[in-house]
């Protein structure tokens, strides 16, 4: 297992498991815009030899980090590759003092159990809960993980 930063070549499969792993997935224009338009914008892939079978889409700006999306192929799930993801993701954080990452946030779907513990298991916790924050009226759980305090 391989990660590195995707490429255009890479979105094909990258939209492929956005739309088996999300309630609502991004359409392609949506996941066009993360590669091509977002300057603040990185995603790392997971390749398992030749196919990706998982990845985190996230940005930085100033002193923070925020995580738009992570997703991991369900047979790949349970056996760290999340965890994989999220370490390789802090690593390419700037070095630089005055551009070190402090905090990453994330919000993630109140009723998805899993994603919270498994966040939880990361170093994340609990700040507030988002009102009707998706489409569909349900609330997202917004979390923190404070890089500093490590």
């Amino acid at each position: 297992m391989k990660i590195v930063e995707a490429t255009l070549k890479d979105f094909e499969q990258i939209y492929d498991i956005e739309q088996s792993c999300f309630v609502e997935p991004y359409t392609r224009e949506q996941l066009m815009y993360e590669f091509n338009e977002n300057p603040l914008n990185k995603i790392l892939v997971a390749y398992d030899e030749d196919k990706i079978v998982g990845f985190v889409d996230y940005m930085i700006t100033f002193n923070s980090a925020t995580i738009s999306q992570i997703a991991v192929l369900p047979n790949y799930r349970k056996k760290g590759l999340g965890s994989k993801l999220l370490e390789e993701m802090e690593k390419s954080f700037p070095k630089e003092i005055d551009d070190a990452v402090e905090t990453i946030t994330l919000e993630v779907r109140e009723s998805n159990i899993n994603a919270i513990s498994f966040y939880k298991k990361n170093g994340y916790e609990n700040v507030v809960i988002k009102k009707h924050y998706y489409k569909n009226g349900e609330n997202a759980v917004y979390m923190i993980k404070r890089l500093l305090c490590q």
